[in-house]
């Protein structure tokens, strides 16, 4: 069962769980002064994994915010690299888990998760159990690898943090205030995962990408197939599972919701087609989360277009 569907028995109402998650540590009042700023726009980014050229049909604005479970990709490659986790070791999910103190809810109790299973049906519980030994340092480390303190372009970086004495469990979910990436940084996340660590100078039509370096990441090919098995599994029967019902474009990809104020802003990167890919994008939405507005705006833009 998908961790955006409200579930019965030990499920719980999704904003409940919204709130009692996102209101750990003050993050609904950290996030305050950036939902005064918000305009409330969705935005959409895709690139051709080909050429490295960005198109925005929306505008060129790149907002940044907190990434909310989109950061689990990068907890995933950590915890599987660096043999944290075993690929194959399973977590029992009960739909929470205590960790230093802080209740960490799942939407659903998930039952049994693998890491696979984690990333499709985005399970805060295996994550955060399974980055209790993860330092904070390493996870820094794994976000710089994927490029999350780096421009995209002539875009610059969103906010990156600096090295503090704090658990990563935060960071893991997405929910620090101290990091947060803009949409074409989460773009270039998928655009990599997409292409195994091999992507090509991210790039306006205005931007010359002559003599510009691609990006370079390597991982082990199981951590590879891990990640994008994963972003596959969300879209058929995770949390994403509403963007290409039909299978049509062949589209993986992976959620995250964060706290805006009060409300809440969502996030959907992805590439497609996932059997030779050709195209990542990032949509990121101000005034709802993925399941309400993520999701179906993003299959809106994708269904809208006819791709090559």
């Amino acid at each position: 069962m998908s961790s955006d569907s409200s579930g019965s028995g030990n499920s719980i109402g999704r904003r409940d769980f919204l709130k009692s998650m996102f209101g750990l540590g003050g993050l609904l009042e950290a996030s305050e002064a950036q939902a005064k700023s918000g305009t409330g726009r969705t935005i959409f980014f895709w690139s051709d994994l080909k050429t490295g050229q960005v198109g925005f049909p929306t505008g060129f604005m790149v907002e940044a915010g907190l990434p909310g479970s989109v950061m689990k990709i990068v907890a995933a490659a950590a915890l599987l690299e660096e043999s944290l986790i075993s690929p194959n070791e399973t977590i029992d999910c009960k739909g929470h888990v205590t960790i230093k103190g802080a209740r960490i809810n799942c939407l659903v109790a998930h039952g049994k998760v693998d890491a696979v299973h984690a990333i499709a049906h985005s399970c805060s519980v295996y994550f955060a159990t399974a980055s209790k030994t993860m330092s904070q340092s390493l996870f820094f480390d794994y976000a710089q690898k994927f490029g999350l303190n780096s421009a995209v372009g002539s875009v610059k970086c969103g906010l990156f943090p600096k090295p503090e004495k704090s658990t990563a469990w935060p960071y893991v979910l997405g929910l620090s205030p101290h990091l947060h990436p803009n949409a074409l940084q989460l773009l270039r996340m998928s655009a990599i995962v997409a292409n195994r660590g091999d992507v090509p100078y991210l790039h306006s039509a205005e931007e010359s990408a002559e003599g510009k370096a691609r990006f370079n990441l390597e991982f082990s090919d199981m951590t590879w197939g891990r990640l994008q098995q994963g972003m596959q599994l969300a879209v058929r029967e995770g949390t994403a599972h509403k963007l290409d019902p039909g299978n049509k474009l062949h589209v993986a990809a992976k959620t995250g919701t964060a706290p805006l104020g009060k409300k809440f802003q969502s996030w959907l990167t992805g590439y497609f087609p996932y059997d030779a890919p050709r195209y990542a994008f990032c949509l990121g939405a101000l005034n709802g989360t993925s399941s309400e507005v993520a999701v179906p705006r993003a299959k809106e833009f994708l269904f809208a277009t006819e791709w090559p």
